[in-house]
């Protein structure tokens, strides 16, 4: 069980409510917490602590049943003498830790007809990708507010560290779309910024505005920065 996963989605409910400004479109997720006061701004905290025990709650029970069934062969007793060797087995190690390469080896562009300057755009949008989370990990980004390769990850997916079973890492993909349109949607507007879906796993990218790699590069900070919350189905 992703038990370091279940804790993220706890922690990022309470972010959502208190980053949300209208709270009824979180009414029936509140609910389901046990929660039974009034839903407004002024109870903010007292929503986020009754999400946090609901999470813990449920979080307790599974872990108390984990390790019932990990008696049936006397494992805890072998875990209690092998700490260190065991430790591995339940919490994520350095080697599992996001890197440029797992994001980009996992990438899936929807892309145009090879020769066609669409292919030619995106193609670039790809390599400036590439050369971003490469900055990102090499500590190059200049930005007042640091970001690191784990958080593209969480902006994208979800979840900020690789799958622990191997079929979902074979299966796990990020599917990158081009978006050519936006200027003949909008012809007077100057800029607009990637769009990403985590519940689907889906980046697009404006081509109009992110074939510069500067330009690429402050896109994606501002995009990642104000752009972090569930929004998106």
């Amino acid at each position: 069980m992703l038990f370091c996963t279940a804790g993220e989605f706890g922690c990022m409910g309470c972010t959502v409510v208190e980053e949300t400004s209208d709270l009824s479109s979180c009414t029936e997720q509140i609910l389901n917490c046990g929660y039974t006061g009034p839903i407004n701004d002024d109870n903010k905290d007292k929503i986020a602590r009754a999400i946090l025990l609901h999470s813990a709650a449920r979080r307790t029970t599974m872990l108390r049943q984990l390790r019932e069934g990990l008696q049936l062969y006397s494992l805890i007793d072998v875990m209690e003498r092998n700490r260190k060797l065991c430790h591995g087995l339940f919490v994520a190690a350095d080697a599992d830790k996001v890197d440029s390469h797992y994001i980009v080896s996992h990438l899936a562009p929807e892309m145009s007809e090879n020769g066609t300057q669409k292919h030619t755009r995106e193609a670039q949008i790809l390599n400036n990708f590439q050369d971003f989370l490469q900055e990102l990990e090499d500590g190059t980004v200049e930005d007042e507010d640091p970001l690191d390769v784990p958080g593209v990850m969480q902006w994208l997916t979800g979840q900020s560290h690789r799958h622990l079973l191997t079929a979902d890492r074979q299966n796990f993909k990020i599917t990158v779309c081009f978006d050519h349109g936006c200027l003949e949607r909008m012809p007077d507007h100057k800029i607009c910024y990637p769009l990403v879906s985590a519940c689907t796993e889906t980046i697009t990218f404006p081509t109009a505005h992110c074939v510069n790699y500067d330009e690429f590069k402050k896109n994606m900070l501002t995009a990642m920065r104000c752009g972090a919350g569930f929004y998106r189905v």
